[in-house]
C-alpha cells in the first residue's frame, strides 16, 4: 500500500483526495451519514461502518488498505480502548494514522486516546475545510 507524498500529490504537485481511502466509524448513524457526505464531497474513498465489531472485522479484512482510520471516540475507548489498542499493537495497522471524532466536553477521553497512539483529533461538529486537510497526517 503506498504511504505519504505518493498518494496525494498529483503531477503538479496538487493534493489529490481521490487516492486517499479513509475507515470511518461512527456509532452514531445520522453523524456517520453526516461525516460520510463532507468527505465525499471532498473526494475521498470512503468506508463507513458503525460498531465496534464491524471496525475490527473491516480492519482484519481490508485493514491495510486504510490510509486513515477517522473514528468517533466512544466507538475507539469503549472496553479499556480495545478497538484502539488492538490498531496500535496490530503491526499491520499501526502505521494508519487514528483521527478520533470527539465533542468539546470529551476532552479527557480524547487525551488518553491520544496518549495511547490517536494521531490527531476534529471536535463535532466536523466542516469541510478540516477534513481537506486530513491528508497532511500521511506525510509524517
Amino acid at each position: 500500500m503506498d504511504k505519504g507524498k505518493n498518494v496525494v500529490l498529483s503531477q503538479r504537485g496538487h493534493t489529490d483526495c481521490s487516492k486517499i481511502r479513509i475507515l470511518l466509524c461512527d456509532i452514531n448513524a445520522e453523524s456517520c451519514q453526516e461525516i460520510l457526505a463532507l468527505l465525499c464531497q471532498c473526494s475521498y474513498q470512503v468506508v463507513a461502518v458503525w460498531s465496534a465489531r464491524e471496525v475490527l472485522d473491516k480492519l482484519n479484512s481490508e485493514g491495510p488498505r486504510a490510509h486513515i482510520i477517522l473514528a468517533e471516540v466512544n466507538l475507539l475507548m469503549a472496553n479499556d480502548a480495545r478497538v484502539l489498542r488492538y490498531i496500535m499493537h496490530e503491526k499491520k495497522l499501526q502505521k494508519i494514522p487514528v483521527i478520533i471524532l470527539t465533542t468539546r466536553d470529551q476532552v479527557s477521553i480524547t487525551v488518553k486516546g491520544l496518549r495511547l497512539g490517536a494521531a490527531d483529533y476534529l471536535v463535532k461538529p466536523l466542516h469541510e475545510d478540516e477534513l481537506l486537510n486530513l491528508w497532511m497526517h500521511l506525510q509524517k
